[in-house]
């Protein structure tokens, strides 16, 4: 599988494993959590694999339209990418704070 994704290859891992198809594996996962805790961390960790591997796609297309051939990005602009990505995670807004050295005394 060179060409499989983590998550493509988390799935079949895990389907091999259990010898069942993944929506099965769900389903005895909601149904029966307490039967089977292993498979219900196995397929919370999978699920985490997804969202990681959804906003990763997400990023490299923002990236990517940054990037696009003949457009440089203003430094003004900056604020701008930072705040966009910031936002997509959630976290607290941080200002960048400049450093000036003062010559002399």
């Amino acid at each position: 599988m060179p060409d499989a994704t983590a998550l493509d290859q988390a799935t079949a891992m895990i389907e091999k494993a259990w010898d069942s198809p993944i929506e099965a594996l769900e389903a005895l996962a909601v149904r029966s959590p307490r039967d089977y805790p292993l498979l219900r961390s196995v397929l919370h960790t999978r699920t985490t694999l997804s969202v990681a591997a959804h906003a990763v796609s997400v990023h490299q297309d923002r990236l990517h339209a940054l990037t696009r051939p003949g457009y440089v990005p203003g430094f003004y602009e900056e604020d701008q990418i930072t705040a966009q990505q910031l936002s997509t995670f959630a976290l607290p807004r941080r200002r960048a704070v400049r450093i000036c050295r003062r010559s002399g005394a």
